[in-house]
């Protein structure tokens, strides 16, 4: 009997580069981003006679990068040639990532046409200030004209993204960013707090000052308008960061969240095939050396442990609102968590960051949610 799989296929190119983003993508010449393009259909095809005989795709996510800044008919050529080396369910969930402006009428029916079904739009915020300062190319007005294209094809799944905590936002900001997406009806927002991250411009100019973060109960401040502007407009979050209108949840994410299986294809894409995670490399040039050798182009494999898969295991299930099954943590790992950490859980319980249902299930509360790293440490930590 067939599994189910997942796909993450990874475009490693932008237009350019923001000033907060450290995954791995890069401005290449169009020369370039072809010879990649046929590496990555090599690859597929390579991995397909791997997995194929054993799965059956249940979602596809093309990410990036900015996958909608390749030309016109790459991602059709890259969903064709899933389609025609593994198996897709037929009601498979297959998002694409887009820049509102690298968006044109003919892109969003090549999408449509080849089998998307669900897009992830940057936006990040609303305030056109604050877009430039982060290096974004595209303005207010460009984002809504993106999503009139896509919902004049009737493609009405649609995912928008922000960011809390950026340098000279303010609470009206964000109130007026997430007003916005309420007024236009977007089905599902996810809403990230902003992480410094080493080696981007940002990082340098938060050390040399030259520009200042808001402080942190600032940022969890924004965090908590936006969930309770969300909730009051009908949306649940089922995940620390995702906000859902009911029948949009991303199903693609939740294979993360529920430790299920999932292949990576391309440029720096990772791997979970249980128990065992993978990495592709993260060099371009060597990425397409193994792929002009018909050689997978993988950095790195390891079986992950028992402690690393229990440890995984809490921290992945309490950032969603389902939380922490203990029976199937008992079940998997031969452990009662109730017991075996119960001066910590009563601890949290007693803080009223974590809750535990009728039926077993340990959740984090709404001040859970704004802590939850302390929780995942008192929980994993010996």
């Amino acid at each position: 009997m067939r599994k189910d799989l997942s796909l993450y296929i990874h475009i490693p190119f932008c237009e350019s580069k923001c000033i907060y983003c450290n995954f791995v993508s890069s401005v290449e010449t169009p020369d370039k981003q072809k010879q990649y393009e046929q590496c990555l259909l090599s690859e597929i095809k390579l991995r397909a006679k791997q997995y194929n005989p054993l799965y059956t795709i249940r979602t596809i996510y093309i990410g990036g990068g900015t996958p909608s800044c390749l030309t016109a008919g790459v991602i059709k050529r890259i969903l064709s040639t899933i389609y025609l080396n593994f198996t897709v369910q037929n009601d498979a969930e297959i998002t694409i990532e887009v820049n509102p402006n690298t968006i044109t009428e003919e892109k969003v029916q090549e999408y449509i046409a080849a089998g998307v079904n669900r897009v992830s739009i940057g936006l990040q915020c609303a305030q056109g200030g604050l877009l430039k300062f982060l290096g974004r190319k595209h303005t207010y007005a460009d984002f809504e004209k993106c999503v009139k294209l896509f919902r004049a094809r009737n493609l009405n799944n649609i995912s928008v993204d922000i960011i809390l905590g950026l340098p000279k936002q303010s609470q009206d900001d964000v109130k007026t960013t997430v007003t916005n997406l309420i007024k236009l009806n977007i089905p599902h927002i996810s809403a990230y707090m902003l992480s410094v991250e080493d080696e981007t411009p940002l990082k340098e100019m938060v050390d040399n000052q030259q520009v200042f973060l808001p402080k942190e109960k600032e940022t969890i401040k924004m965090y908590a308008l936006t969930a309770s502007l969300l909730k009051k407009a009908g949306y649940t979050r089922y995940e620390v960061s995702n906000f859902a209108k009911p029948g949009y949840k991303s199903k693609h994410n939740q294979v993360y969240w529920n430790r299920q299986d999932y292949l990576g294809l391309g440029l720096a894409a990772h791997s979970y095939i249980h128990p065992v995670r993978m990495a592709n490399t993260d060099e371009l040039d060597e990425y397409i050396s193994f792929m002009e050798q018909n050689k997978i182009p993988l950095s790195d494999a390891e079986k992950i442990s028992t402690e690393e898969a229990k440890e995984e295991c809490v921290m992945l299930s309490l950032r969603t609102a389902q939380g922490l099954d203990t029976t199937a943590y008992a079940n998997e790992f031969k452990e009662n968590i109730l017991q075996t950490k119960k001066a910590q859980i009563h601890k949290l319980i007693q803080l009223k960051l974590l809750k535990l249902t009728e039926d077993g299930f340990l959740q984090a509360t709404d001040a859970g949610f704004m802590l939850l790293n302390r929780i995942i440490l008192e929980l994993v930590n010996s």
